[in-house]
């Protein structure tokens, strides 16, 4: 089986066709959407029709769990813009994707199995975000089996193999390349690169993994995102690189 797997749009609707292009060339089995669909101040609508549109499996976000709320009121900014450009259909829709998927040895969910707001394979250290060694990342994974899984949440294409045989895949993100976390405890997460991201993954006797980047027109993009105030995206998204905290 071939698999395409992508997570962490946040509604970056041009990087989203940029890459929805390059998987239709390679005609895989299998489409996988990790979730965080819409969250940010581009083109939350836009994405969330295309994704509707095209046949591709879907697992829910922490951010597609949020605009599930009657009101914005307590979103955070990138939320709120979402909620209020989205329609209440739309909103449903993404509040109610599945928080997981399971099929023949797959296992994909967003951020970790019992939560879509843990980091997975990643640790935070001098207030960057970082990749945790295979012991610790078996360490939260406890009982759960299979061959192949796949989660997203941190924006950071890995690629890991667990000493059981599992392999664990993070395709990075497809609509935004860094951001600044400012929750307990701080950190910036910094993928180095402004290009869409996604992983091609080929399940035979043995698992082969290809991480994709992709350009598309980020300075129309972060265009975008500073029309809308946020000089924060536009920076993330020309440099693939976070703001500094004093900025």
């Amino acid at each position: 089986m071939r698999l395409c797997v992508f997570s962490d749009v946040h509604g970056n609707h041009l990087a989203l066709e940029a890459i929805l292009e390059e998987i239709e060339r390679l005609k895989p089995d299998l489409v996988v959407n990790l979730g965080d669909c819409a969250s940010g101040p581009l083109w939350p609508a836009e994405t969330v029709r295309l994704l509707q549109a095209v046949d591709i499996l879907h697992v829910r976000g922490n951010h597609d769990r949020a605009l599930g709320a009657p009101a914005p009121d307590g979103l955070g900014t990138s939320d709120t813009f979402a909620w209020r450009n989205l329609d209440a259909e739309a909103r449903r829709w993404l509040h109610d994707l599945p928080p997981t998927l399971l099929r023949d040895g797959l296992h994909c969910f967003h951020a970790s199995p019992d939560s879509d707001t843990t980091y997975l394979m990643e640790e935070v250290r001098d207030q960057r975000l970082g990749f945790a060694d295979a012991a610790t990342v078996a360490s939260r994974l406890g009982t759960l089996r299979g061959r192949l899984l796949c989660c997203g949440h941190s924006h950071l294409p890995r690629l890991l193999a667990l000493a059981d045989g599992a392999v664990v895949v993070n395709p990075g993100s497809v609509g935004c390349p860094a951001y600044d976390d400012r929750s307990d405890p701080p950190h910036v997460s910094e993928s180095g690169a402004p290009h869409a991201r996604f992983a091609l993954v080929t399940m035979a006797s043995t698992i082969a993994v290809e991480h994709r980047a992709v350009p598309y027109d980020w300075e129309k993009a972060a265009r975008m995102a500073q029309a809308n105030g946020r000089p924060d995206w536009a920076h993330a998204l020309r440099t693939g690189t976070a703001r500094p905290r004093s900025a």
